[in-house]
């Protein structure tokens, strides 16, 4: 039981962790807080169940077209909102992220309603027994999503130009721009991948989660514990500390479970 439990930690922390990525590659570079990520994950979700649902797309076939109108959704959030929001004040630029993630929330309800939606043409369902764990094939799906974003964002950041531009103009934004570097398109580049990044993460977890207008904002605060747990800007850190709160959420509950299991007194038969 508690390896298994162990299991489902890891796979729900490494949801937490492509979260936590956005939320950390947003506040290293511009200095903000995305309250909004969550709301990005929900699109995502969305994104996913209608590729499944009218066009058949398993929600892993599904990750591309995900990331790309989320990357797309995420450049024009930033260019019409958030590029305006930089130029104010500091808690006006940390209340519009939190004022877009209400928008963003309200209007999925009208335009999508209220009911809990679920995937159930997937390419990968049922489960391995292995004696002492069950591995569900849709959570290793989503496991393994996470650890290719982890692997393919630590590639951009260190191997690619526009990378190695994120990351300087995170540490000295006058500097970067001495050596030309555009922060504005640098800006642009890293709220959207920031935003990706949630789209993501709701389109894997989609393979066993239920899709709601709501479903972003319980792992919202997760994301952001798991950040300072990582270090604000370390992609590697994102994953640890997603890990570290999902296996916390999950130990949480078993060790409760245990309690009330030890603490209920076991009936007495009738005599």
């Amino acid at each position: 039981m508690l390896i298994q439990t162990i299991w489902e930690g890891i796979i729900i922390g490494s949801v937490y962790a492509m979260i936590a990525m956005g939320i950390a590659l947003v506040w290293g570079v511009m200095g903000i807080l995305s309250f909004s990520q969550g709301e990005f994950m929900m699109v995502g979700m969305f994104i996913s169940f209608y590729a499944n649902s009218l066009l058949g797309l398993d929600p892993l076939a599904a990750v591309p077209i995900t990331a790309a109108l989320t990357f797309g959704f995420g450049c024009l959030i930033y260019k019409t909102i958030i590029a305006k929001a930089l130029k104010g004040p500091r808690l006006s630029q940390r209340l519009i992220t939190f004022a877009l993630g209400m928008v963003l929330t309200y209007g999925a309800l009208i335009l999508f309603g209220g009911q809990y939606r679920t995937i159930e043409n997937v390419l990968f369902d049922g489960t391995w027994d292995l004696g002492f764990l069950v591995i569900n094939k849709r959570k290793l799906i989503t496991l393994l999503i996470a650890l290719v974003m982890v692997g393919l964002m630590y590639v951009f950041l260190n191997k690619t130009r526009m990378g190695r531009a994120i990351k300087a103009t995170s540490q000295d934004k006058s500097a970067a721009q001495i050596v030309g570097v555009n922060t504005e398109v640098t800006y642009m580049i890293a709220f959207g991948i920031s935003t990706a990044l949630a789209g993501v993460a709701g389109c894997a977890i989609t393979y066993y989660y239920p899709v709601h207008y709501q479903a972003g904002a319980a792992f919202l605060l997760f994301g952001f514990i798991a950040v300072l747990l990582g270090g604000v800007g370390s992609t590697f850190g994102a994953l640890v500390g997603g890990i570290i709160m999902g296996l916390t959420d999950t130990l949480t509950g078993f060790v409760s479970w245990s309690e009330s299991c030890c603490l209920t007194p076991s009936p007495r038969p009738l005599r």
